[in-house]
């Protein structure tokens, strides 16, 4: 046939339900048959959402604007009910797209529950994202939202500023004092006096220095933050869907910012469930520019979710998008669990589901329960942190929330690593991933995400020695636990035998 490779490319993905992203551009001068994959894109969206005019076009025709080739799955009564055709476009991302009626702690569980079970390995197999807003305009603005260059950073939490061009933290266990950051003028990490009363703090950072990030810990609810541990201090709380901060003397000022952000509420309780309309994740959506949000829907104590999310986003600063960061996370907490069930055979780990939600939200399985039960009772007590370890995991695998569109490139701007297109060359079966050290050094885990679901020969990975060996390989993500990158270099993973999950089908169309 005469047509080009990528004429014939992008027939076969048309045929096999359709690249969201071009393929122009991604070829390589040095060989014909050598490409940048696409990653695939599919809609699920609720019937009142794709029954009314008004949401409809603000949020599928947003996303659609985006990825033309998505497809639009519809559910009636179950989310559950796209299993079957995500099972046949097993999609890259996916949005689950609702009406805040529709989302909340339940939705989320088995949103969480429903992108591992696309194939028969308990990972996510779709990163994925709820779209929601408190009307149908500020949930077209989170479906429509653009690539985030993160350079200005809110900490209320305690990461690592130092990953930001600017950024300013108010500490949640200390008043009186802020630490600040900014990458053209500072060596260290600046401590500079503070009023021991935050409000006007944080609002100067909102609405004049317009930070792009914001992660907070602290008390919190559906319906308010409170700042910090020590002390009285600020509050933010919402009205109708607009965010007010409240000071230590009870006075209120408007919290608006219309920045495109990204929002880590990575050590707070609660604030991640839309329990109705006038909540405070949906006020931050709506009102603070929010295009992303990661928080709990139930009440928080372990933590793994929320504060390695934030770790590994900003320690790796740039390696990861904000949805990747979060998709990585839960693939950390799955594997460890994965480990728990060797020791203690409790199977049902894998699919239990919290149904009933306390305040203290500690789930434990039968199989997990008839091991603990069968111990001496000296073996018990030894195991008692084992056991909490385990119900932590459970607990935080499924519980968190990430609201906004999953594929968004939202990630921190002229950072310490660049991850590089990946490659793939059809005619030798191999995908090659890259990423590049850009300053100071990574000691550490390393992810890789592949451009969709693939197979290759784990056994015959070729990565560059300061990468170390992984320790989990799967379809659509590689993790390098260990590795030890010390130069600003380019350290390259090759896949071998490497074919995207419909290879036969693709194949067949390119003969």
């Amino acid at each position: 046939m005469n047509r080009s490779f990528v004429q014939r490319a992008a027939t076969a993905c048309t045929l096999l339900g359709a690249l969201p992203f071009a393929l122009s551009g991604c070829l390589s001068h040095t060989h014909a048959d050598t490409l940048c994959p696409s990653d695939t894109y599919a809609i699920v969206a609720s019937a009142s959402i794709v029954n009314d005019v008004d949401w409809n076009a603000a949020t599928i025709g947003a996303l659609l604007k985006k990825y033309p080739n998505a497809p639009v799955i519809t559910w009636e009564k179950d989310v559950t009910e796209a299993l079957p055709q995500l099972k046949q476009v097993m999609p890259s991302f996916t949005a689950f797209v609702v009406k805040p009626g529709e989302a909340g702690v339940h939705f989320t569980i088995a949103v969480s529950h429903l992108a591992r079970e696309l194939d028969d390995d308990p990972y996510t197999d779709t990163f994925w994202g709820v779209i929601t807003g408190y009307d149908a305009q500020s949930a077209g603005a989170v479906a429509a939202a653009e690539p985030i260059a993160i350079e200005r950073a809110l900490d209320c939490s305690g990461c690592d500023l130092k990953a930001f061009q600017k950024a300013w933290r108010y500490s949640e266990d200390r008043r009186g004092t802020m630490n600040t950051w900014d990458a053209a003028t500072d060596t260290t990490v600046q401590d500079i006096p503070c009023d021991t009363d935050n409000t006007q703090g944080v609002l100067e950072r909102l609405q004049k220095d317009k930070v792009q990030f914001l992660a907070t810990s602290g008390h919190a609810t559906q319906h308010d933050w409170q700042m910090g541990y020590c002390g009285p201090n600020m509050a933010m709380i919402h009205k109708e869907g607009e965010l007010l901060s409240v000071d230590t003397k009870k006075e209120t000022f408007r919290a608006n910012s219309d920045e495109p952000k990204v929002y880590f509420a990575n050590g707070n309780c609660l604030l991640g469930d839309v329990d109705q309309r006038d909540c405070m994740a949906l006020s931050w959506m709506r009102d603070g520019g929010v295009r992303q949000l990661m928080g709990y829907t139930v009440t928080t104590w372990f933590g793994a979710q929320g504060w390695g999310t934030l770790g590994l986003f900003t320690d790796t600063a740039g390696m990861t998008t904000a949805a990747e960061a979060f998709h990585f996370t839960n693939a950390s907490i799955v594997n460890t669990l994965e480990g728990m069930i060797e020791q203690t055979g409790a199977e049902d780990i894998r699919r239990s589901r919290m149904i009933k939600i306390t305040h203290f939200n500690k789930p434990i399985t039968h199989q997990l329960l008839e091991w603990i039960s069968a111990l001496p009772k000296e073996d018990q007590l030894k195991q008692r942190d084992f056991l909490m370890q385990i119900i932590g995991n459970l607990h935080d695998r499924d519980t968190v929330c990430f609201y906004g569109d999953p594929a968004l490139d939202a990630r921190i701007a002229k950072g310490r690593i660049t991850m590089l297109p990946a490659v793939y060359q059809p005619s030798r079966k191999t995908l090659k991933l890259a990423l590049r050290l850009n300053k100071d050094e990574r000691k550490g885990a390393v992810w890789f995400r592949l451009p969709g679901s693939w197979t290759y020969d784990v056994n015959a990975l070729e990565a560059d020695e300061a990468l170390g060996k992984p320790d989990l390989c799967v379809d659509n993500m590689i993790r390098f636990p260990n590795a030890n990158l010390t130069k600003a270099d380019t350290y390259t993973l090759i896949l071998r035998q490497a074919q995207p999950q419909r290879a036969p089908d693709c194949e067949a169309c390119l003969d």
